[in-house]
């Protein structure tokens, strides 16, 4: 059965309620840009040990947030993180002192962090080891390996899609001792909010079957409701989170000072509705509710939903019931799929999808037009990549 993981953000407080109060994740990755070192240290320690720590040098020259609390950050240590001044040293010392946190906290996993690179830079390999990958292997070892490590990667859909390679990085990544497993982040760029690229999804397939093939455990960061298809690929961890920066990666909040709500996009409201695999926007309520009748049997029903049919509840998208009711419903639909075995799992994945289909040619039967990001058009995508995965 695949594990679900909350991918702390800046509403943390949300995600913690939500694991805590009705055991929507089984753990949690920590979030350095949104969490002070001190307010990570004083979370209880059976809750830490359920979760692992994310160092987040995705822009090692950049400490925005609250990473300028934690001294080992690149841009914290070095005083100002240059390529060509991050010494063997430098690296040595930031490594040590990033696994010698997580390993004060007694996490369920370490993690090796990675530098997010653009496209498909020829130097990958070659840069990440020197950089990250060799110091802390070098720190982990004398550290005495007391915890499981997780390589870190963050592949762009170029890298993910170029068979050639992306080989060139599974053999690099399968080849490297004393790490446990791959914590894998990939950028895809999409014109729409859920992942339409049938290509992406085959070869993000391929990618965690051949690491898990290898032996190693595979966690999957910042997901959206793909998660859904891609659980056929059977990773050991999936990721949910409140906004979407927590379930689409972008380096956009790392990049300045700015507040996370001055960078959201898309301000309008919106609800997971399991049925149809999709966030909708809440003014399609009215007329969901016109076609099928009681929304308590459309929409999953729980104390959330209670909260936001309130005659006068304002929908807002920074409001945290949408969320806490995402949770639960979403966590409810994840673990029903994903408890059965690998045959009966990828069956009952293309009957939700099939069946969502159906239900959106049932409500547009009854008038409604979706919007391109409310609509339904990922899910014969989605239908497609289970057919020839």
């Amino acid at each position: 059965m695949t594990e679900i993981f909350h991918q702390l953000g800046f509403r943390y407080q949300w995600n913690l309620k939500s694991i805590e109060g009705e055991g929507t994740g089984d753990g949690a990755i920590i979030a350095p840009r949104y969490m002070p070192k001190e307010k990570v240290i004083s979370l209880p320690l059976s809750f830490r040990q359920k979760c692992f720590f994310d160092p987040q040098y995705y822009l090692p020259n950049s400490s925005s947030g609250k990473l300028s609390t934690y001294e080992f950050f690149p841009q914290v240590i070095a005083d100002g993180f240059r390529t060509t001044e991050w010494t063997t040293e430098l690296a040595y010392q930031s490594a040590y002192e990033c696994l010698e946190f997580q390993i004060s906290c007694d996490f369920r996993y370490l993690v090796a962090p990675t530098r997010f690179r653009e496209g498909m830079p020829s130097d990958y390999i070659e840069s990440q080891t020197a950089l990250f990958v060799d110091p802390f292997i070098n720190a982990y070892i004398d550290l005495g390996k007391p915890k499981p490590l997780l390589l870190q990667i963050i592949l762009t859909d170029q890298m993910l899609k170029d068979k050639s390679y992306i080989t060139e990085v599974l053999n690099w990544v399968t080849g490297i001792q004393m790490i446990e497993g791959v914590y894998l982040i990939y950028q895809h760029t999409r014109t729409h909010k859920q992942v339409e690229d049938i290509e992406f999804l085959l070869s993000v397939n391929h990618f965690i079957k051949s690491i898990k093939e290898s032996g190693m455990v595979v966690v999957i960061g910042y997901m959206n409701t793909e998660s859904i298809p891609l659980m056929c690929a059977e990773p050991d961890i999936i990721t949910i989170g409140t906004y979407e920066n927590m379930r689409i990666f972008n380096t956009l909040s790392f990049e300045g000072t700015s507040t996370d709500k001055k960078k959201m996009h898309g301000p309008n409201a919106r609800i997971y509705i399991n049925k149809l695999l999709q966030w909708v926007e809440h003014d399609y309520l009215g007329a969901i509710e016109r076609v099928v009748g009681d929304l308590k049997e459309f929409v999953a029903d729980n104390v959330h939903m209670v909260t936001m049919f309130e005659p006068s509840y304002e929908w807002y998208f920074s409001k945290p019931d949408p969320y806490l009711h995402y949770f639960v419903s979403f966590s409810d639909q994840f673990r029903r799929l994903s408890t059965h075995n690998s045959i009966d799992r990828v069956q009952l994945v293309k009957d939700e999808c099939q069946s969502a289909l159906d239900q959106y040619e049932r409500l547009e039967r009854g008038g409604i037009v979706f919007d391109p990001n409310s609509g339904g058009r990922h899910l014969a995508s989605w239908l497609t990549y289970l057919n020839q995965r």
